[in-house]
């Protein structure tokens, strides 16, 4: 059922926390956003733990939720997970997400689990639906064969062995990995979340395009401060 509410569709990510978008760092600021966005035609909405809770128990869309685990600094110098252990899995599912967004890459794991195991355990316990996000195409076959439901390309550019390795926030912002969406989808992935640097429906469509089963748009949708910035930047002021 959640594969054909994503498909072609357009998932916003309402992130909100201490670490990033902090001005609007409120459940209620966050629903307020959120039922926004759904009534534009979002048809899910990806937000972390704080807000899973009050969004899922107001709207009548998809609930994607994610965890992130800091070892140190913050969200553009720090080493993060997203996601990491069954721990923050249990937290979400009991808070009530229809799905939990996971770290399937290849740095140190912040338990002694393996990706592999990971997923399997995921399953096992309880039976979640999982979205693996990865930053190579190499992750992203290995969670696809591992069993995850779908593969996203998040992470994409942020690992320091990305193919095009790029700093979170950086200002004019990047195209997106078309390439490795295109590359999944050859190699066998049959559910592409593409995200990462989409800010518009013309990069949407490409996304679309090129392999991708939906897509999620963040902070170009979500987070006044970075849009504003852009204006102002594209404005040359």
């Amino acid at each position: 059922m959640l594969l054909e509410k994503f498909k072609n569709g357009l998932i916003v990510s309402c992130y909100a926390g201490a670490d990033f978008n902090e001005e609007m760092a409120r459940p209620e600021t966050m629903l307020c956003v959120a039922n926004s966005c759904i009534v534009g035609g979002a048809c899910a909405i990806r937000t972390n733990y704080d807000n899973v809770s009050a969004i899922k128990k107001a709207v009548q869309v998809p609930v994607i939720g994610i965890k992130k685990i800091y070892k140190s600094g913050d969200m553009f110098e720090g080493d993060f997970r997203i996601t990491p252990t069954l721990k923050e899995v249990e937290v979400l599912l009991k808070a009530g997400a229809d799905a939990i967004a996971i770290d399937g890459t290849l740095r140190e794991r912040y338990d002694t689990l393996t990706v592999r195991e990971f997923i399997s355990e995921i399953k096992r316990q309880f039976n979640a639906f999982l979205i693996t996000d990865i930053s190579t195409l190499e992750e992203g076959v290995a969670a696809w064969e591992y069993g995850a439901d779908m593969v996203g390309t998040t992470l994409s550019g942020y690992t320091p062995y990305s193919k095009n390795p790029i700093r979170f926030g950086t200002l004019p912002s990047p195209d997106p990995d078309y390439e490795i969406i295109a590359e999944l989808k050859k190699a066998g992935v049959k559910h592409i979340v593409a995200e990462g640097r989409i800010t518009n429906g013309e990069k949407m469509r490409k996304a679309l395009d090129a392999g991708a089963y939906c897509v999620v748009i963040g902070t170009s949708i979500t987070e006044p401060k970075k849009i504003v910035k852009t204006i102002l930047q594209d404005a040359k002021l």
